[in-house]
């Protein structure tokens, strides 16, 4: 599962060659040791239209899976792994496992073993073989679990980090990997914070402190604040040991660990905005209005429905929607609406997206519109790039966040847009982040 989807036994491998077979596999693995019913499988493998016999096509595909473990084990009944159960199919995880477990239950070991946590992560961290599920095809319940899978790889990448660091010079593969993960979560500061401490712990001082300056200037062009304290702090050790040029001119003196700098700067007036913003600016005009959400319950957890959106007025001149573009929301990975954070907090919004249409995601952002309600007050970015994605291809959208330190509601409005702020998808709808900042929690 930690790659292409695979089949081993006894050091043999096959891969199931049909998309649908994957599909069913993949549908399957992602409710673990679970009864998945047929109505379900057959609506994740023909979302767009059931075949005439439901049923029946999700029993071909049950037999297919079968006839490739018999082809694997030896065995006629496939080893026993498929599970025929009234009204659904099960994978029998007493009599095999996966490689998601596996890493699972090694990260819980290395909890619970602290002697042998730093070996117990490097081995869980290498049945990694790329993006978890990436030649299944995309599902809601399986989307959710790469989601899932991605946020405890990278957990464990910290884990693994921290135990390295502490040991003192880390190996160069832990370099390379902070470094990896880092450029692929540029806003994630504690992960920045590690890479800093390797690159100097390896005696490469220069390129921690490039670290810290790239961070510096993405923190303050997103979200208009300073790197955390902790950052800062590392930031003065590592200056206090690499001396200067001579002929190099002094910086002022870093700040000392102050709050956060606002994040949102005052509105520019057309006489202070550049030629090409009020060009751009000139060139479009949104009207929004209030949208809702229909959350029902499912078998692998909450399915967004749209009930309304608001209206987008694009001038002539840009063809929006692009005929074949669409998108989906398929969760809310972290902070749910209504989710309690304290006052002050910085956490990180992220959004599952899915390409469902035909069309390539090339350089589009989520654009911050307009608070839900009340004043402006939780901060993060007004723009957030979304990685490119291939059709039927899922991604995660991370936002910042800082909350004020007042108690108060956030509810914010997101569009997808062009570099110039024209929405893509001026039919659909756009998302959310909601919370509750509280005194404490």
């Amino acid at each position: 599962m930690l790659g292409p989807l695979e089949i081993t036994h006894n050091g043999r491998t096959v891969a199931p060659s049909a998309a649908k077979d994957r599909a069913f596999l993949g549908e399957l693995l992602a409710h673990p040791g679970r009864l998945v019913s047929t109505d379900h499988l057959a609506d994740a493998l023909w979302p767009d239209r059931l075949p005439a016999d439901p049923a029946n096509a999700v029993q071909v595909r049950a037999s297919r899976l079968r006839a490739t473990l018999r082809s694997l084990t030896g065995q006629g009944d496939g080893g026993g792994v498929l599970r025929t159960q009234s009204g659904g199919y099960a994978l029998d995880l007493d009599r095999s496992t996966t490689d998601l477990a596996c890493f699972e239950e090694a990260v819980c070991r290395a909890e619970d073993q602290p002697a042998l946590a730093s070996t117990t992560l490097a081995q869980a961290l290498a049945l990694w073989r790329g993006s978890p599920f990436s030649d299944v095809p995309s599902t809601p319940c399986v989307r959710l679990q790469v989601a899932r899978s991605e946020e405890l790889r990278l957990s464990a990448v910290e884990a693994y980090a921290d135990l390295c660091l502490a040991a003192g010079a880390p190996p160069a593969s832990l370099v390379a990997d902070l470094a990896e993960q880092a450029a692929r979560n540029p806003l994630r500061e504690p992960l920045q914070h590690r890479l800093m401490r390797a690159l100097h712990l390896s005696g490469r001082p220069a390129e921690a402190l490039t670290v810290y300056d790239d961070l510096r200037t993405i923190l303050a062009d997103e979200l208009g604040t300073d790197p955390h304290s902790d950052l800062r702090r590392l930031h003065r050790e590592i200056l206090a040991e690499v001396p200067a040029p001579a002929d190099a001119p002094q910086d002022a003196a870093e700040p000392a660990d102050t709050p956060p700098t606002p994040l949102h700067e005052p509105a520019e007036s057309p006489d202070e905005a550049g030629p090409a913003k009020v060009h751009g600016r000139s060139r479009r005009m949104l009207v929004l209005a209030a949208a809702g959400l229909a959350v029902t319950a499912g078998v692998c957890g909450a399915v967004v429905t749209r009930l309304s959106e608001p209206p987008v007025v694009v001038m002539p001149d840009d063809l929006r929607p692009i005929p074949g573009d669409d998108s989906r929301l398929d969760a809310d990975v972290t902070y749910p609406d209504g989710t309690k954070v304290r006052e002050g907090a910085r956490f990180e919004k992220v959004w599952q997206l899915t390409n469902s249409g035909s069309v390539f995601w090339h350089d589009r952002y989520l654009d911050r519109q307009l608070p839900w309600d009340g004043p402006d007050v939780c901060h993060s970015p007004r723009r957030v790039r979304i990685p490119d994605t291939q059709p039927g291809q899922s991604v995660l959208v991370r936002v910042p966040v800082v909350a004020p330190d007042v108690r108060v509601h956030c509810k914010v409005f997101w569009k997808m847009v062009d570099d110039r702020g024209i929405p893509y998808l001026p039919q659909l709808r756009g998302i959310f982040f909601d919370v509750q900042v509280v005194p404490d929690l």
